[in-house]
């Protein structure tokens, strides 16, 4: 297999083809690429579909498992937001990658990313543990055939972690629509056809301001060039914003040479069980979405003294049967259930396959960690 340097410089070259990327944004990730082990898996799904059906060819050849899968599956990439009916739902937030591959990818992904953000707040968890209880989830989400999470008395865990992730509006507001790293730009100078989208989102006749992200979050897209829509009218909740981010196909794709392929993010998003965002938008080349105080991300612990803690199992619960609730687009429970079954001549097929790869991510985080060094 080729070196984690030669799989970035292709991808990054790939990737250039498709969209306009920031060098200094990429160096920016490259940097951030050497904090951990964790961080590390989040900014390179390139590198597992690389991987993956190396390591675990057992479970990449099984063709019967393939479907539209989230691909870029971690437990970071789980979050709240507002359906059109007010209610808070919870689940997978973001599918960037969404690709066609073995169902079992997204789990091992989803156990792998457990494995090594335990590592990284220095909390001790049993591979088999983690992966029993992802499952336990992801079949209860079956045997239920799927059905959205809300935030309610009946996930009372999911509840308590909620109930922080609201920033205080002004500290959002003053890091979001700062001058230093979102300066205005006039319509124009918009990438073709991006002015349009905003406007879709807010309504005609809202007058409107744009910024360019300078700062973007995330890790896995951080490089793609991001746009701010503001209204210039505030309402009483405070400000009305839009982000939009730069999207391409899956790295899968980049991997498989397939030239022609478009990202299925839409495609993934029209066949799941899902409470929609109203906010969010899928075009060709572009992802928008609703920036707000109370759309966010629930933070799990972060080291061993956190309270939070012993939610973590019904939590983890929780994101196996979200996972369900992706897969059951492309597969009835019936055919899911099977697949299991036949997995399970192996008891420990999914754990020894986290291990695999939660030891190939540590492998290559401390060669690129190396090579940045050097």
């Amino acid at each position: 297999m080729r070196s984690i340097v030669d799989s970035t410089h292709s991808f990054e070259a790939w990737m250039r083809r498709r969209t306009d990327v920031s060098r200094r944004l990429l160096k920016r990730k490259h940097k951030k690429m050497c904090g951990g082990a964790f961080p590390f898996l989040r900014a390179t799904f390139y590198r597992w579909a690389e991987q993956w059906p190396i390591v675990c060819r057992h479970l990449a050849e099984r063709d019967e498992d393939v479907l539209l899968a989230v691909g870029d599956l971690h437990v970071e990439n789980f979050g709240v937001w507002i359906d059109s009916r007010k209610r808070q739902v919870w689940g997978i937030n973001d599918f960037d990658d969404a690709c066609e591959l073995p169902f079992t990818s997204d789990l091992v992904r989803l156990a792998t990313s457990v494995m090594l953000a335990a590592d990284a707040a220095k909390i001790t968890a049993s591979v088999d543990r983690v992966c029993a209880l992802i499952l336990e989830g992801y079949r209860s989400g079956l045997r239920t055939e799927g059905e959205p999470i809300h935030i309610s008395g009946r996930f009372p865990a999911l509840v308590m972690l909620a109930g922080g992730t609201r920033e205080q509006p002004k500290t959002f507001w003053d890091k979001k629509l700062s001058p230093g790293d979102n300066p205005e730009i006039e319509a124009s100078a918009l990438p073709r056809g991006l002015e349009d989208m905003f406007r879709a989102s807010f309504g005609r006749r809202t007058a409107l301001m744009f910024r360019e992200q300078r700062d973007p979050g995330g890790l896995g897209s951080l490089g793609r060039r991001r746009f701010t829509a503001v209204a210039t009218k505030k309402s009483k909740d405070g400000p009305d914003a839009r982000e939009a981010k730069a999207l391409v196909p899956s790295a899968q794709y980049w991997l498989t040479g397939q030239k022609r392929m478009r990202s299925q993010t839409a495609t993934l998003l029209q066949h799941v069980i899902r409470e929609p965002d109203p906010h969010f938008q899928v075009h060709d080349e572009w992802l928008v979405r609703q920036l707000a105080p109370d759309v966010a991300k629930i933070e799990l612990p972060t080291d061993a003294r956190d309270r939070r803690l012993a939610l973590v199992p019904a939590m983890l619960r929780l994101m196996g049967r979200e996972t369900a609730n992706m897969h059951l687009g492309s597969r009835s429970p019936q055919e899911l259930e099977a697949s299991l079954k036949r997995l399970a001549r192996d008891e420990n097929w999914f754990s020894t396959a986290t291990e695999r790869m939660a030891a190939c991510t540590r492998d290559d985080h401390a060669q690129w960690q190396s090579h940045e060094k050097a």
